[in-house]
């Protein structure tokens, strides 16, 4: 079958076509019809509604199961009502429902959540930690962000790459001195995400510590140094970025690289 490849002029009068097109139809529904539409969304509105409110009341349940079910059943409806019981729902006594409550939150993008999911960073389970990192970025406020440079150091490796991912969607320059600092954590996967959120930060701060990231023993980590360092487009990168490529074995990871260095070469200067 023949692929028609349009330009984006095109592409845009075509858009416009379907949109003229669509309004036209929709301005030849009939009254009596228009009635019964309305009279329909006024039904679904009002079943919506029931939905939420019996959602609210299985917060309540006895269940976890259940709690969780409603908690993402009121995260599904988008509904800023539900923000303010999902909040209180923050100290339900069982870990798994405090960890779908928070990313419930994230879902609904409501930053009165922001200082309750900060206080959460110290919760005493690992997992429920992580999640408020990784919402807490989410969020997109910089009130989270020295709460998150703290999380840096959590005693889990899971919490600290949450929090260094976290950081990253903070878009705060002021997390990269602390990014830095934990770059060659004991764990893998923490190394990986704190090189990955530099990228993100496109810092040239991060350029030397990143390199020396290269030379990791985990291919992951190198990838990540690689990746971000495409991110950041510091040309210095190349010459060691080729010395790393030609040392590497994995024709996998050996393919990524020569995409990080071809985008490298194609940034501006």
């Amino acid at each position: 079958m023949r692929v028609i490849s349009l330009t984006p002029s095109a592409m845009k009068a075509a858009l416009t076509l379907v949109i003229a097109l669509t309004l036209v139809s929709l301005a030849q529904v009939s009254p009596v019809h228009g009635r019964a539409s309305r009279q329909e969304t006024a039904a679904q509105k009002t079943e919506k509604g029931d939905d939420f409110t019996r959602s609210l009341e299985r917060l309540k349940s006895t269940s976890a199961a259940a709690r969780r079910e409603a908690v993402d059943q009121l995260a599904d409806s988008g509904d800023p009502r539900a923000v303010t019981p999902l909040i209180a729902l923050l100290k339900d006594p069982e870990p798994e429902v405090r960890a779908t409550v928070a990313n419930a939150l994230g879902q609904l993008g409501d930053k009165r959540a922001v200082d309750p999911l900060i206080a959460m960073l110290t919760d005493e389970v690992s997992f429920v930690r992580a999640a408020a990192a990784r919402v807490v970025g989410q969020l997109g406020d910089a009130r989270g962000t020295e709460s998150l440079t703290m999380a840096l150091k959590d005693g889990n490796s899971t919490v600290r790459a949450a929090a260094a991912m976290g950081l990253a969607s903070l878009k705060e320059g002021r997390a990269v001195p602390a990014l830095i600092g934990v770059i060659r954590d004991e764990a893998p996967d923490v190394r990986s995400a704190v090189a990955a959120a530099l990228g993100d930060l496109r810092d040239k701060r991060a350029v030397s510590p990143l390199i020396q990231l290269l030379k990791d023993e985990y291919r992951m980590v190198k990838l990540a140094a690689a990746l971000a360092l495409a991110d950041i487009g510091d040309k210095s990168a190349l010459a060691p970025m080729n010395e790393a490529l030609a040392g590497e074995k994995d024709e996998e990871t050996r393919s990524q690289i020569k995409e990080a260095i071809q985008r490298l070469n194609a940034s501006p200067d």
